[in-house]
């Protein structure tokens, strides 16, 4: 009865061990940070080429609030012959930070706002480690849509205090205990063979009784 046990529980795992990962997941990632780099595409593309203000309008409105798009041309637009353009500076004001837009980027919801943050310094190798320094920017509802209106150098304290508290509980034993059963999950996929899920379920089975 026990061993039937083990099987059946082992089997739900292989299952459902890929949904057991996303619990730490923020359900808000799959819709605003594809806005936020989008938001940025847009940026880029104004150097790209000439414009006239009317175009440079319909390329940013979509992604930027009505506060947010005139501080921005005013600080990094510059007239040509033929238009208007942004070009490279070693100082740029209101740009959005370069996000890897991965785990590394997270996404916060406070009352009627979404902040997206990074650390810049988040791959830190060797002994020294320095306290994180993180680039936002933060996002309100305007015209039916989720929109850029501040680039932040702070973040507020109370956001990354969200962050950071999130970080520790995916560090903890049941955060352990799930990338334990997604390494399980992955290798019983690759390595199909008989002989392998004999030993890999007497292992696991081990583990159960040691739990």
């Amino acid at each position: 009865m026990r061993v039937f046990t083990a099987v059946s529980i082992f089997i739900l795992i292989i299952i459902c061990g890929g949904q057991a990962i996303n619990v730490y997941a923020s359900t808000d990632d799959s819709s605003i940070k594809p806005i936020v780099k989008r938001a940025f595409d847009a940026q880029v593309q104004l150097s790209e080429k000439e414009r006239s203000l009317n175009e440079i309008n319909e390329l940013m409105e979509p992604y930027f609030t009505k506060k947010f798009i005139p501080l921005f041309l005013k600080e990094n637009l510059v007239k040509t012959d033929h238009g208007y353009q942004t070009f490279g500076t070693d100082f740029p004001l209101y740009y959005i930070p370069f996000f890897s837009y991965d785990e590394y980027t997270k996404v916060v919801k406070d009352g009627n706002c979404y902040y997206v943050v990074e650390s810049i310094n988040h791959h830190q190798e060797g002994p020294v480690k320095y306290e994180k320094d993180y680039k936002g920017v933060r996002l309100i509802h305007e015209d039916g849509k989720w929109k850029v209106d501040e680039v932040l150098d702070k973040i507020p304290p109370k956001i990354v205090k969200q962050i950071e508290s999130k970080q520790k509980g995916t560090t903890g034993t049941n955060g352990s205990i799930v990338h334990l059963f997604s390494t399980l999950n992955e290798n019983m996929l690759l390595n199909h063979p008989l002989k392998e899920f004999h030993h890999r379920f007497f292992s696991y089975h081990s583990f159960l009784r040691i739990i």
